[in-house]
């Protein structure tokens, strides 16, 4: 569609409309532009908040990134993140958070860190160069009529114009004071957990500091500190207030350069930023409203103790848009009832495992951080003292995934699909950028006959399959010894890289693609014709070329 400005909008039919422009919401244009629906996304702020905030993503985020062609762009802005440690008053080791080994499951490594203004501005860029998505900012919403048929007035703030907008849908990512939530009347959950903490980011000088090569959660009942390292010479420090402190005194120069007094000095750095901030634990009780759905922090929170808070939200814009696109192309609404389905019990337990690992950091009696501290070096000292952040995660337990006839999900379903890197054509690639935007089948050593095949067909799924003359080869054998090893011969995986479900013969696939077309049947035009997904690359306007190595590993 033509781009517009904000008085063309009452000419303009828009069938997502998207409030905020955060990481979660420009995510969310992009991946709905990549499925060509015309998208209007807006965000009062007239350019990206110029200070970092998160600085934590995992694989499945940036493989999400991938698919939307911006990683190369993003390698300046991304480094992986480094294993951290829980060390007592002392400086005795109480736990270790490491990565999975290599090689790279997703393709990436399992934790980075990043920069994030650099990188929303990547997203907008990308966001504005395709063809269906019109980006506004400095415009903010001022009412939403009838959820079940959305209505929008907006303003445009420098003006105070006014403009009426209607959508087919509305995702609210207006972050965790929500207009569109509030407006919606949709409470939170308190998981309760309300911990006023400072945060500062600093840039390194030239001078050579003594700081530690990992990250740490200092567990001191004196005063709970964290230390991370992020991309380049970027460093950052929190420090939680103590009872009687408030942000304004903690938040002044000379008393941040005290609490830097043990690792830095004026001189050998700069202080980026600094804020204050109550750390938080809430779900929203429901994420839906008629058209209208929230992502992000507009329907969770989540302390940043694992870094989770923008990895969630990511997650919810590739959960959602693949189904609000393929609902809008002809497929079944129930498919929308699927989002909260799925990601809520998911999001709720991820925010009580971050919680009760808060709790443990920011223990200040004395005696009971002492008895923490014993039980803990005691798991350190029979070898259960490191943990894979990865496996705390659980996969999707119900939705749009497979199910046995017990009613369980068969094996394999709601995972991450691994992503190998193959060579096609002499070529190295990363296996997604084949695989294109739609349901796919990968097998290995699966005879797949013909009448299974024409029900591939008729299901518009297309099959990649190892080993097979004129095919693909996998470079280090992971992803054919991880199917080896679960015993399986192919896997059914979604628009979003989750495991439909796992099968070891063909009578299972058979039964797992009659489950399927419950999500994939499209509704019949007057003409009697489907209308499809279009299977292709997400950036599909350039041939598959060599896709570059992870960064900074």
């Amino acid at each position: 569609m033509e781009k517009i400005d904000f008085r063309q909008l009452a000419e303009a039919d828009f069938q997502v409309v998207v409030i905020g422009l955060g990481p979660v919401g420009i995510t969310l244009c992009n991946l709905l532009g990549s499925f060509g629906i015309s998208v209007l996304g807006i965000d009062a702020r007239d350019d990206v908040f110029a200070l970092p905030r998160a600085i934590g993503m995992d694989h499945e985020v940036m493989r999400v990134f991938q698919g939307l062609g911006v990683a190369d762009d993003l390698a300046s802005v991304v480094g992986e993140y480094r294993d951290s440690e829980y060390r007592a008053a002392d400086g005795t080791l109480l736990r270790r958070f490491i990565s999975p080994a290599r090689p790279h499951k997703l393709g990436w490594p399992a934790y980075l860190t990043f920069v994030q203004p650099p990188l929303e501005r990547i997203l907008r860029d990308k966001a504005r160069n395709l063809p269906t998505v019109t980006i506004m900012t400095g415009v903010e919403m001022v009412s939403l009529d009838d959820p079940a048929s959305p209505r929008l007035l907006l303003r445009e703030i420098d003006t105070g114009d006014t403009m009426s907008v209607n959508a087919t849908f509305v995702v609210g990512c207006d972050g965790g004071n929500s207009f569109v939530r509030r407006t919606l009347d949709i409470e939170f959950e308190d998981l309760v957990f309300d911990q006023p903490w400072l945060v500062i980011d600093v840039v390194l000088g030239d001078e050579e500091v003594n700081l530690p090569e990992t990250n740490v959660q200092f567990c001191n009942p004196a005063r709970p500190h964290t230390f991370v390292v992020l991309p380049g010479n970027l460093r950052r420090w929190e420090f939680m207030l103590l009872p009687g402190e408030t942000a304004e005194k903690i938040n002044q120069p000379e008393r941040i350069w005290e609490l830097l007094s043990p690792w830095l000095k004026p001189g050998q750095a700069e202080i980026w930023r600094s804020a204050t901030y109550r750390f938080h634990a809430l779900v929203a009780e429901s994420w839906r409203k008629g058209n209208v759905f929230l992502a992000g922090d507009a329907c969770h929170m989540t302390p940043p103790f694992l870094a989770q808070g923008m990895v969630q939200g990511i997650k919810d814009a590739s959960n959602l848009g693949w189904k609000i696109a393929r609902v809008l192309q002809g497929g079944p609404a129930k498919l929308l009832d699927t989002y909260e389905q799925e990601r809520r019990p998911l999001v709720h337990k991820v925010i009580s495992i971050t919680k009760s690992l808060g709790e443990v950091i920011c223990e200040i009696d004395r005696e009971r951080a002492e008895a923490r501290n014993a039980a803990m070096k005691a798991l350190v000292a029979e070898g259960k003292g490191t943990v894979v952040r990865q496996s705390l995660f659980p996969p999707i337990a119900d939705g749009a995934i497979g199910f046995a006839s017990n009613g369980q999900p068969v094996p394999g379903a709601g995972e991450a699909c691994p992503q190998p890197r193959v060579v096609v054509g002499g070529k190295s690639i990363l296996f997604d950028d084949m695989l294109g935007n739609d349901f796919v089948v990968i097998a290995k050593g699966l005879n797949i006959t013909d009448p299974v095949r024409n029900q591939l067909s008729q299901l518009a799924i297309a099959l990649f399959e190892f080993g097979v003359a004129d095919g693909f080869e996998e470079e280090e054998h992971m992803f054919e010894s991880w199917l080896s090893e679960r015993g399986f011969r192919a896997i059914v995986v979604r628009p979003d890289r989750v495991i439909f479900g796992a099968i070891s013969d063909e009578s299972e696939l058979t039964m797992l693609l009659e489950q399927l077309a419950r999500w994939t049947a499209y509704a019949k035009d007057e003409q009697g014709r489907t209308t499809e997904l279009v299977h292709r690359s997400r950036h599909s306007d350039r041939p598959h070329p060599a896709s570059p190595r992870p960064p900074l590993i």
